[in-house]
């Protein structure tokens, strides 16, 4: 994610993109702006934070995060 401003990363839900389990996203923010990470419909794409809270996790610049199917 390379943007000046804060930003979104819409994980999409498994109609739309059926990742295999197993699958990873990786997700680097290069750009000033902070990324968010969420689900393109939360009622059925769980998002969650250190493996236990459900939440849509902020990554600041110059750092990364992976998404686990």
């Amino acid at each position: 994610m390379d943007f000046a401003t804060a930003n979104d990363f819409k994980i999409p839900t498994d109609a739309s993109v059926a990742f295999p389990i197993g699958t990873v996203l990786n997700v680097y923010c290069k750009g000033a702006g902070t990324t968010t990470v969420s689900a393109v419909t939360s009622g059925t794409t769980t998002i969650t934070s250190a493996g236990a809270v459900a939440a849509s996790p902020t990554i600041a610049t110059k750092k990364a995060a992976s998404c686990v199917k």
